[in-house]
Order: structure tokens, then sequence, then C-alpha cells
């Protein structure tokens, strides 16, 4: 679960929002961490002064001296329990980090994963592990966008052959980026295939319906809302999708 620019907010009363209590214990050490805690609650709520509020928060995290080193600390203090709340942050580093947080978005990505378990739903241990992989892929584009210094850490993740699903991430971002003969130069023959795989946006995937004789059934296409930004802390699985 992912957005790709600042500004996408979740709408609705459903799970994805984490809770201030949550955010507030870990943000107290220093203006820059108190900075990155209004980041990442402003990330999740909704509405243009949430948004606001965010870019803002990012302007001011842009100019910091130790936001990489800020960063660090809270992710080890955080590392073995609340995973949305790790990949809230890597977001908010992908949107502020300068060069000099692409090594610990490298480490991030890379993390070994915990093994499956049996029982645990669809979002056990590992689900949301591999989601805090992902979206440190994610923010090391941003980064090396950015600044074209940090292209090479998107090569290392890709050469480093991850777990497929952070690996597919990384090779994605890799030919985003303009690196896809680096990519061709590195993997083997049969994960090429990863290049070939295309982004779409959800209104491409609406089709039409065919039929336009009759009248026994009506038609209404789907209704796209702002897309989630956080993933949900507690299992989704019995919950409609909208």
């Amino acid at each position: 679960m992912q957005c790709s620019e600042i500004g996408r907010r979740k709408t609705g009363d459903g799970g994805d929002r984490l809770e201030g209590g949550r955010i507030e214990r870990h943000f107290d050490d220093s203006s820059t961490a108190w900075l990155i805690g209004e980041a990442v609650k402003q990330l999740n709520l909704a509405g243009p002064e949430a948004e606001l509020a965010y870019a803002r928060s990012v302007e001011l995290l842009r100019q910091s001296e130790d936001l990489v080193k800020t960063v660090a600390g809270i992710l080890r203090r955080v590392h073995s329990g609340d995973g949305p709340l790790r990949w809230c942050i890597l977001h908010v580093l992908g949107d502020a980090g300068g060069a000099d947080s692409a090594d610990l978005l490298v480490h991030a990505a890379l993390e070994e994963l915990p093994e499956p378990q049996h029982g645990q739903g669809c979002e056990g241990t590992r689900d949301v592990e591999m989601l805090v992989r992902t979206m440190a892929v994610v923010a090391l584009q941003r980064v090396a966008g950015r600044h074209r210094e940090a292209l090479g850490h998107v090569m290392q993740v890709v050469s480093a052959r991850p777990d497929r699903a952070v690996l597919i991430e990384a090779v994605k971002a890799a030919r985003d980026l303009g690196l896809a003969d680096k990519v061709r130069e590195t993997l083997p023959k049969e994960s090429l295939w990863i290049l070939d795989i295309r982004r779409a946006k959800t209104q491409e995937l609406v089709a039409d319906p065919e039929r336009e004789d009759g009248n026994e059934r009506g038609f209404t296409p789907p209704k796209f809302g702002k897309f989630y930004t956080a993933p949900q802390s507690g299992c989704g699985c019995s919950r409609r999708e909208d």
C-alpha cells in the first residue's frame, strides 16, 4: 500500500489511521524527531489542511542536518514492533531525505524477512514486514529521483536479489529512473521479465460494459476515492474493500 506523492490521504473511517498516542511516544527527543512525528500524523489524516501540514513538515525536514541520524534512532526503537509506523517513517524519509539517506534505505530494504507463519491470516508478521521493505525501495526511488548520486544504491538493492516482491519493486524503481540497461546486465535472464511489468493507474483497469441491449440491469461504474497511505495496523481480512 503506497501513495506516490505528497498529498494523497486516507478518507473514511477505516483502520489505516495510526493512533496519536502510539506516535507521540517515539518523537519527543528533539525538534527533528518532533517534525517527523508531525509528518507521520498528517500523512494519516485527510483534507487540504493535512496535506499542507505534511508538505510543510517535509520542507522543514529537508533542511535538517540530523534527519537520517534521527530516523535511524527511531527505527531502532520501534524495529521489533510497529510495522505500520515504520512504513510511515520510511515514507516521510523518502519525501524529505537527501542523498545521505540512501544507505539507511538500502539497509531497510534488504533486512532479512521473518519466516512465514501459518494461521496469521492475510496480515501476518511477514506480510507487514514485506510492506516495510517495499516502502524502503519506493522511498529510495524518490530520493534517487531528486539526488542522482543515489542511483547506485537502487542498483545495490537489485544486485542483492532480495525476496521476489522486494526485487520487483527495486527493478521497477531502477527502470523508472532510467537504469533498465544496468538491470539487464545485473539480473539473470530468467528474471528479466520483471522489466516488462507496466505501472497502470486504477482508472485504466475499469472495463466498460459490452452489452447495450437491455434494461434489465442498471450499470454503475465503480467510484474511486483517494488512495490509502499507510498500511493498516490490524488484520482486514473480513473488511469489505471500497
